[in-house]
């Protein structure tokens, strides 16, 4: 019989995952699992857990926001590549944009009715420093601080609109960052306010910000850097840019990709990495680790066009 190892984190997003949990695991007995069921109980539980008893799995799958699954990607990025289990995601945070990449649906029922149908796809893994691994995003400056600053009752209480809420209020204190990036398409010394590294098609629930053709197997990462913002002219090209997703003509923003950048800066600044609290650092360095892990995906139909 396959195994399946369960990890949840019951306080994320609204609790609901107390109210769908029999069905779900029902779901994975029918499909021909045995499922081992852990409720994670305090920060990086779900690591832990991903690490000591992974590798005797067939399958992994967890329930909780971006976090909980970068804290199970972290551990299962310890296995061995051949002993490696793949990943299943039932989505139950307050944005849970890695699911969106992913093509998964957000009622959790029908989520477990997907990982029952076993299609995988080898994704990406961002890698930071030296052994630590992130899913989605990595970034610094403006607005990073929102999401782990943001009082878990007021993410169950607005979802994305605390996010929001908390973002405009850190309009007024914008800090610019002197910071050198290094990679093999862009060498550059600057102040930026906002310096980001995805490979993801939202971020904070908001969609095209890393720009377009996001590709999650195509080894690479989306940068996307914003300099020291100095008038209201520079404000509206920022904005206009994001809006109409075309970056090239906005003088305050570079948007490229790459597959390793490293960031230098006098100044320990802090990072988010997956929406949660990563630490300050002087210098941090990203690579992509392609297709690391498969992950179990819902393919999004193809629009067609009517015929005249």
């Amino acid at each position: 019989m396959k195994r399946l190892l369960f990890i949840y984190n019951l306080h994320s997003g609204k609790g609901l995952i107390r109210n769908h949990l029999a069905d779900i695991i029902d779901t994975f007995n029918k499909a021909g699992y045995e499922t081992v069921v852990y409720s994670t109980q305090e920060r990086a539980d779900a690591t832990r857990l991903a690490k000591e008893l992974g590798a005797a799995y067939d399958l992994v799958v967890c329930s909780g926001g971006d976090g909980t699954l970068s804290e199970v990607l972290d551990g299962m990025m310890t296995i061995d590549e051949k002993r490696r289990p793949k990943i299943g995601y039932i989505p139950a945070g307050s944005t849970n944009d890695y699911a969106y990449s992913l093509g998964l649906p957000s009622q959790m029922k029908r989520c477990a009715n997907v990982i029952a149908e076993e299609k995988f796809r080898a994704v990406d893994v961002g890698k930071f420093q030296e052994n630590s691994y992130f899913v989605y995003v990595a970034a610094f400056g403006a607005f990073t601080e929102v999401s782990y600053a943001t009082p878990q009752h007021l993410k169950n209480l607005l979802g994305h609109q605390a996010y929001v809420l908390e973002g405009v209020k850190s309009l007024a204190a914008l800090k610019p960052y002197k910071v050198k990036v290094t990679s093999n398409e862009l060498q550059v010394e600057d102040s930026f306010v906002y310096g980001m590294v995805s490979n993801t098609e939202s971020v904070g629930g908001m969609r095209g910000l890393a720009g377009t053709g996001v590709d999650l197997q195509d080894g690479l990462f989306e940068v996307t850097l914003i300099k020291e913002i100095k008038n209201p002219m520079e404000v509206q090209q920022l904005v206009t840019a994001f809006l109409s997703k075309n970056f090239e003509k906005c003088d305050v923003l570079y948007s490229f990709k790459t597959s390793k950048i490293t960031f230098e800066s006098e100044e320990a600044i802090k990072w988010t990495l997956d929406g949660e609290y990563g630490g300050e650092w002087k210098e941090m360095r990203l690579e992509v680790e392609p297709r690391a892990i498969e992950f179990i995906i819902k393919k999004r139909k193809e629009k067609t066009k009517k015929l005249n």
